[in-house]
């Protein structure tokens, strides 16, 4: 289903993101200056992002427009973490959609250790001509 049919509310996942080593290496290899054995936790923003995309069709001429991210409590690397994406809003203008997705952090515990919203636009304009 295309992401801009979902309402708001709908929770995926929740998807486990662990730091094994062929992910970490290839994440480092990806993005410079990432040391393998110390990643920031955008290393589970860009992973659970990825996987959530796989998840739902994502319309041709999507654009991800902005990130903010929140963290709260430190992270073990030696731990999974769990991510729990839902729609938070979506709105449309002149033929836009724009798609806020929050995803939070947890730990085994279900702690909270941050949270990152992302906005997709997806426009329209181009199944009209």
């Amino acid at each position: 289903m295309a992401i801009k049919e979902f309402e708001i509310g709908h929770k995926f996942g929740p998807y486990e993101i662990t730091y094994d080593e062929k992910s970490s290496d290839a994440y480092s290899k990806a993005i410079k200056n990432r040391d393998i054995r110390n990643h920031s936790p955008f290393y589970l923003i860009s992973t659970s992002f990825g996987i959530l995309l796989e998840d739902i069709n994502l319309e041709e001429g999507a654009v991800h427009l902005n990130q903010t991210v929140k963290w709260i409590k430190k992270i073990n690397e030696k731990e999974t973490v769990f991510a729990y994406p839902e729609i938070v809003s979506k709105t449309e203008r002149r033929g836009n959609f724009f798609i806020k997705i929050k995803i939070q952090y947890r730990d085994g515990s279900k702690i909270n250790l941050g949270e990152s919203i992302s906005t997709i636009l997806i426009s329209d304009l181009g199944e009209k001509n």
